[in-house]
């Protein structure tokens, strides 16, 4: 049995989106993945998925983390400008009281 020894080159420095390729035809055109297969005896196939599945497995948690991690952050600044939009307010509010006091103090003199 192989065991697909898996490993990316990516060639340029675009960072636009690469059109998907199928490594196993060993394609080298720009931003396309290369498979390298090396023999091995025995449980390659098993072992090839049990790797799989621990790949996939790790980067599910990882884009779950990412996920609650954006939407931590999307709370946080919603909440600052619920925040600032109140010390605004507060604000104007303090100086429309001012400008009144200085009007009725302007009105005496």
């Amino acid at each position: 049995m192989n065991l697909f020894i898996h490993y990316f080159t990516f060639i340029g420095t675009n960072n636009e989106k690469q059109p998907a390729s199928n490594p196993e035809t060993g394609s080298t055109s720009q931003g396309e993945r290369k498979r390298k297969r090396f023999a091995t005896n025995g449980d390659g196939n098993e072992e090839e998925e049990s790797l799989h599945s621990q790949l996939i497995d790790v980067l599910e948690k990882n884009g779950k983390m990412l996920s609650e991690q954006l939407e931590a952050q999307n709370i946080n600044f919603q909440l600052d400008r619920q925040q600032q939009n109140e010390t605004a307010s507060s604000i104007v509010a303090v100086l429309d009281k001012l400008a009144n006091a200085l009007g009725r103090i302007a009105d005496k003199l």
